[in-house]
């Protein structure tokens, strides 16, 4: 059930039910300047031959900004999951969905791109992103 995360440390990482496919339109959750992104891969994501791969909460995926500042559109970069519409469940037997799809932008070393975070972000994001987490306003 655990995954070895950076430099050796085992912490409890939960299997979550992946509900984002590739072309799939999310809000961008932060200030950055972009609102809308479509995703275009899962880094990391180990799939079948010719199968979409598909992304969930805590997983990072490269994007491309659809709609926000000029300077920004059609540009290819970096995000993390932080919210998604489709049921997951968390090991205390719970299940958790939330309103709609959202990612936050973030910069090569896992530093957030924009200063606030608007609306509520998964607790599983904070175990694998600690500083996206440590912007947010609310963590449910």
């Amino acid at each position: 059930m655990s995954r070895k995360v950076g430099r050796g440390i085992r912490k409890f990482i939960p299997r979550i039910a992946r509900g984002l496919p590739i072309g799939a339109k999310i809000i961008c959750a932060d200030n950055s300047g972009a609102r809308l992104l479509q995703i275009i891969t899962v880094l990391g994501y180990k799939g079948k031959l010719r199968k979409l791969g598909k992304a969930g909460i805590g997983d990072r995926v490269n994007v491309s900004v659809i709609k926000g500042k000029q300077d920004m559109r059609k540009q290819v970069m970096t995000a993390v999951v932080v919210r998604q519409k489709k049921a997951f469940r968390r090991p205390d037997g719970t299940w958790m969905q939330f309103e709609d799809n959202a990612a936050v932008l973030i910069k090569p070393g896992g530093e957030p791109q924009g200063s606030e975070l608007r609306g509520p972000m998964a607790r599983e994001v904070t175990l694998r992103w600690p500083r996206v987490a440590a912007i947010a306003s609310k963590i449910v």
